[in-house]
């Protein structure tokens, strides 16, 4: 019996992790689509090409917080690397992308 309450923490845990990991996958991607905006606004239409640098910035401060950052999910920084990294480019580029329609 005194596994289930030990078992029910651990879960609760986990779903914290879970949340707050979903949470900084939606502000990673936040941060690139605002980027996008950026630079849509400020790069020409064929200038395509450019527009990965302008995420260096958001891939070193993954980088430079991995370790903290690496604690949204459960300690896991090539996860963390990973899950970041792929939420900033998809939020980029699809705001780029959806963008570039209008």
């Amino acid at each position: 019996m005194d596994d289930k309450p030990s078992n029910r923490r651990e879960t609760l845990a986990g779903a914290a992790i879970r949340l707050r990991g979903a949470v900084a996958m939606v502000i990673a991607a936040a941060a690139g689509a605002l980027a996008a905006t950026m630079a849509v606004s400020r790069l020409p239409a064929d200038k395509f090409m450019w527009t990965g640098f302008v995420l260096l910035p958001f891939f070193v401060l993954v980088e430079v917080f991995l370790r903290p950052l690496a604690g949204l999910f459960g300690g896991n920084p090539m996860l963390t690397r990973m899950m970041l990294v792929s939420a900033i480019v998809a939020g980029f580029y699809g705001a780029w992308f959806l963008l570039q329609l209008h």
